[in-house]
């Protein structure tokens, strides 16, 4: 009797598979701690099977970023123009999402590879100018998006009180608002 072989998936299909593997792999190790055996057994395909289809780690990785950062333009893309509704919608991504951020900051933390450092630069002063876009901003307004939302960002990804993810305590932290009564 022989045995049955799974039928051979298309792809594109299981391209979308080892991205989706990747995603989490890269979000939980970053660039240097990921590995390509990992990514290729949550898929059950081989290693050589991940190379053939995107020739390197940092290739893989490099998708993943943009995908990530794909997925904040179109959040952005979708809120209504105001910094505090892009806030809001970052926010509610990070929170349904959560490898976007934890995958964005391995993006940062691997800015020692030149490559990386080149691409997600690129696409973070990509960003910039789309919140500028979008709400009408200045530089300084845009820059206080930014760093408010990287306090969000690793208060989520931390886990800390909610109370602490919250754009007035953002603020508040980057002196840019005196601290309310309860919060003094």
């Amino acid at each position: 009797m022989t045995g049955s072989v799974a039928p051979r998936k298309p792809a594109a299909q299981r391209r979308a598979e080892i991205l989706e593997a990747a995603d989490a792999e890269f979000a939980a190790n970053g660039l240097a701690g990921a590995r390509l055996e990992a990514i290729a057994a949550r898929v059950g395909v081989s290693h050589p099977r991940v190379v053939q289809m995107f020739g390197s780690k940092r290739n893989l990785f490099l998708e993943v970023v943009h995908a990530a950062f794909d997925r904040i333009e179109a959040t952005f893309e979708n809120a209504e123009p105001t910094l505090v509704a892009l806030g809001d919608a970052y926010g509610r991504l990070l929170r349904s999402q959560r490898t976007v951020g934890m995958v964005v900051m391995q993006g940062y933390a691997a800015g020692a590879d030149e490559a990386v450092r080149e691409a997600v630069g690129r696409r973070h002063l990509q960003l910039q100018h789309l919140v500028a876009r979008l709400s009408g901003a200045d530089m300084l307004q845009v820059r206080t998006f930014f760093a408010t939302g990287l306090v969000l960002t690793v208060t989520l990804l931390l886990e800390l009180p909610d109370v602490r993810a919250d754009m007035t305590w953002s603020a508040w932290i980057l002196g840019l608002a005196a601290p309310s009564a309860e919060e003094s």
